[in-house]
């Protein structure tokens, strides 16, 4: 079987191709896909992990790391001390609002040969194709 006609094949090429042209955008500013998620869907490490679709034990050094470049902040929960809060920093609220017309854009310039409907479809069924159980 030829390897352009395995799915995943295509999937898998079609990810490291646009995780390049993203991480290329982002290199300058010292932010990397996984940190722009983080950035992104701030709430509890553990449904940050939940939304990145990462370990929880896998996010904990980004968390550490994006604190001591003083991007986020965490506080613990008065209920469970085992609870962390996570906030982003002046400066992390910075890097979102400059960041955040960059990735639209790269998000544009990955679709742009795709309608607007043709988008919408490819999110689609890559949810429909994700969400199959194993």
């Amino acid at each position: 079987m030829d390897l352009l006609d395995l799915t995943g094949h295509l999937i898998h090429r079609t990810d490291v191709k646009v995780m390049n042209y993203f991480k290329q955008k982002l290199k300058p500013y010292g932010m990397t896909p996984v940190r722009w998620s983080i950035i992104n869907v701030l709430d509890t490490q553990k449904e940050l992990a939940e939304a990145i679709d990462k370990k929880q034990t896998t996010i904990v050094e980004m968390i550490y790391a994006m604190e001591g470049k003083g991007l986020i902040k965490r506080t613990f929960s008065e209920r469970d001390r085992r609870l962390h809060y996570l906030f982003l920093t002046e400066k992390g609220e910075e890097i979102k609002k400059t960041l955040s017309p960059l990735v639209k854009d790269a998000h544009l310039f990955v679709t742009r040969q795709l309608s607007d409907e043709e988008v919408k479809q490819l999110k689609t069924l890559l949810n429909k194709i994700y969400n199959t159980p194993c």
